[in-house]
């Protein structure tokens, strides 16, 4: 299983991809057309989620809203096997890998007041969805109970339309290609991974006055005490040769991309090994 204190080097998976318009309403809206699908709204808070508990299969347009007072992100996972969200805590506690339990992405990491959105179809079955940003300790947000159960119903028809990006980020072992106009406004990223390695993204916007140093330092312990960043978005994790996308608003200012998971050799983020990009969004 996947942690952000770089304890255990997890599987990501794929999720396909769609285009969307989410609405702005708290509920699940199912979708007539598969060209639009239905908006899966989830609040985040400290530290629970605040969501639909059942969607229709098929497109997806999952929208975190940041609610809470520290960063916070949405990890999908399937649970296979009949199992709950309650027999994944205890695998997590226990340190016990788990087959049944399949990491899928999801939306990136926001900072309070922000939001994104990730699109994706989703097969009938059972998901867990998961915060595992860290804590000031270093324990994820997970393990203070932020996670929550969504069901999917019903049949996936149609097939995926994705959304337009107009800017690209392509990751590969240590490294974040970016093509596109970085300007202010909402933009739709799409993410390819080249591996070898799974990759996630996470877009930090250095606040003013912050130098490079204080981002480094607060990178050894990224909780929200005095942070010299605010995150706006990106995805939890996608593995080689996948893809996805995600929309997230930019301000103007100086930007951070990079990858936060461990290194399958020595267990340090990837973005230790170089793995980081700056942008400036004008």
């Amino acid at each position: 299983m996947r942690c952000l204190s770089y304890c255990t080097l997890a599987f990501l998976g794929v999720l396909g991809c769609a285009a969307a318009s989410p609405s702005s309403n708290g509920t699940a809206d199912a979708s007539t057309a598969s060209t639009k699908p239905t908006l899966v709204r989830v609040v985040a808070h400290d530290f629970a989620f605040d969501s639909a508990h059942s969607v229709p299969a098929g497109l997806v347009a999952i929208r975190l809203v940041n609610q809470g007072h520290a960063i916070h992100m949405l990890g999908i996972a399937r649970l296979d096997s009949g199992k709950t969200v309650a027999d994944f805590y205890q695998a997590m506690i226990g340190h016990k890998p788990a087959s049944w339990f399949s990491e899928l992405g999801g939306p990136g990491a926001v900072s309070p007041g922000d939001s994104v959105t990730q699109y994706a179809v989703l097969e009938p079955g059972t998901y867990s969805m998961i915060c595992w940003w860290p804590d000031s300790t270093g324990k994820e947000h997970v393990m203070s109970g932020m996670m929550s159960t969504l069901t999917v119903t019903g049949q996936t028809a149609g097939a995926a339309v994705e959304p337009t990006p107009d800017i690209y980020l392509r990751e590969r072992d240590y490294q974040i290609a970016t093509t596109g106009a970085f300007t202010a406004g909402r933009h739709v990223f799409r993410v390819d991974n080249d591996g070898p390695q799974d990759h996630d993204v996470t877009i930090l916007r250095v606040l003013p006055g912050k130098t490079d140093a204080q981002v480094d330092k607060w990178l050894e312990k990224p909780d929200m005490r005095d942070a010299p960043v605010e995150a706006v978005g990106g995805i939890v994790g996608i593995a080689r040769w996948g893809h996805s996308e995600f929309a997230a608003d930019l301000k103007p200012g100086n930007y951070l991309i990079l990858c936060m998971i461990p290194d399958a050799k020595d267990g340090k983020p990837h973005f230790m090994h170089g793995m980081s990009t700056k942008v400036t969004v004008t």
